[in-house]
């Protein structure tokens, strides 16, 4: 398997990095997708393409006053799960973010979903996912996840890196 370099961080990245996991996932035998959206626009194109594949998207966003009305529907219409990272109860160590985000702000937000996803009972645990990033809009990083809770941190294991940025600041 190939790992994909983009030159640079942001969302011209995204339709190239949702082509990469859909193919993984059918590689793998994955059957969960989390996807970070803070507007919409991402979630709407990660539901584009994996519509009828059998696979479950889980949505994280940042703030409800930010994501799109229309998406949130489609999500619900879809029988997808979207969560608001505030609203969760997790642990993210600081030490632990700083850490990842020296692989980019892309890598820090999938581990972070991970986390999110485990602790929302998303899949069964031991599941591996494809978790995915982004640097400001868009995507721009996949990673193949063991997730697990925040609790049990030291279990989660990050077993594949399938695409990231070069350069890990926009500009």
């Amino acid at each position: 398997m190939d790992i994909t370099y983009f030159e640079s961080p942001g969302e011209q990245n995204t339709e190239n990095v949702l082509g990469i996991v859909k193919k993984r996932c059918e590689d793998l035998g994955i059957k969960y997708v989390l996807v970070p959206s803070v507007r919409g626009i991402s979630a709407e194109k990660a539901m584009d393409k994996f519509e009828n594949t059998g696979i479950t998207l889980f949505f994280v966003a940042i703030d409800p006053a930010k994501f799109s009305t229309e998406t949130q529907k489609r999500i619900e219409r879809s029988g997808f799960k979207l969560v608001f990272y505030k609203q969760i109860n997790y642990a993210y160590p600081d030490e632990m973010k700083n850490a990842f985000r020296r692989f980019g702000q892309g890598t820090k937000v999938a581990v972070e979903l991970a986390l999110i996803a485990a602790q929302e009972k998303v899949m069964p645990i031991g599941t591996e996912v494809l978790s995915l990033g982004g640097t400001g809009k868009g995507l721009d990083t996949a990673l193949t996840i063991l997730p697990a809770r925040s609790d049990k941190f030291d279990d989660l294991e990050v077993r594949e890196v399938l695409c990231k940025p070069r350069r890990t600041k926009i500009g």
